[in-house]
């Protein structure tokens, strides 16, 4: 695939708003979630990585608007976001709570919200039919994080952890009966070497929840925000109609492949 189809595609749907966004000589200042997000933004070297990274260079670099990446706690990314110091807050699933804070994109890619259990302490695994059925147990997460989307209030998770290793070490301990997390972030850990589903851990779907729509969000402060939105959203509907956005996207999974 060459960029020109997918420059000129970008540029008729953005009209002037493109070139207001290229001219003003401005950088798009982006933040992911510090705690890795693999496949879709992760540190790797020193430099910030992953499909979102992708998907971003595939958009903005051919519309001629430079960008740069950084990695925070997901609270102060968001947090930060909301006041305009970054434009861009990747990879964030809706809430109605975001959706009047920020500007939210079209979904760029889907994941599947699970629980994971230590098998040693549940060797018959917990009796969940429905996300209901979460409630029955001490459930952990991280903080900042959003859960509405496993059919859980925010505030029914333990949200006192900032990583991935320090939920899976308080889960071991005991502290909780199961943390939730999204499978495809899991496997991302894992294809980079860390597998967090270590010690007789076991992620199982939510039963009834479907695949979780990811956004990025934009900053309202931003006053090109909505030229943003707009020249993302097409650039979505771009790269997904010419299959580009599941080839990254398997690009990183291989053979672990999605769950949705």
């Amino acid at each position: 695939m060459t960029l020109g189809p997918i420059r000129w595609f970008i540029a008729l749907a953005a009209g002037l708003s493109l070139n207001a966004l290229a001219m003003d000589g401005e950088e798009i200042r982006v933040c992911g979630d510090g705690a890795g997000w693999p496949p879709y933004t992760y540190e790797l070297d020193g430099e910030v990585a992953g499909y979102d990274v992708d998907v971003l260079e595939r958009i903005l670099t051919p519309a001629g608007v430079s960008f740069t990446v950084e990695m925070q706690p997901w609270a102060r990314c968001t947090g930060l976001t909301e006041t305009g110091a970054y434009h861009i807050a990747l990879s964030a699933s809706y809430s109605d709570e975001r959706a009047q804070t920020y500007l939210l994109t079209e979904p760029y890619y889907t994941v599947q919200p699970s629980y994971i259990f230590d098998r040693n302490r549940y060797p018959n695994g917990l009796n969940v039919s429905e996300p209901a059925d979460l409630m029955n147990y001490r459930l952990c997460g991280l903080r900042g994080y959003n859960y509405t989307g496993f059919g859980v209030a925010n505030e029914n998770v333990d949200q006192g952890t900032n990583t991935f290793d320090q939920v899976v070490n308080k889960t071991l301990a005991g502290r909780c009966d199961a943390f939730l997390a999204r499978y495809e972030i899991l496997a991302g850990f894992s294809a980079l070497g860390q597998n967090h589903l270590r010690e007789g851990l076991t992620a199982e779907p939510i039963p009834g929840v479907e695949a979780d729509q990811f956004h990025m969000m934009i900053s309202r402060q931003y006053p090109g925000a909505e030229e943003l939105v707009q020249l993302l959203n097409h650039g979505f509907e771009a790269l997904a109609a010419d299959g580009t956005l599941e080839s990254l996207l398997q690009g990183y999974l291989g053979d672990q492949g999605t769950s949705d």
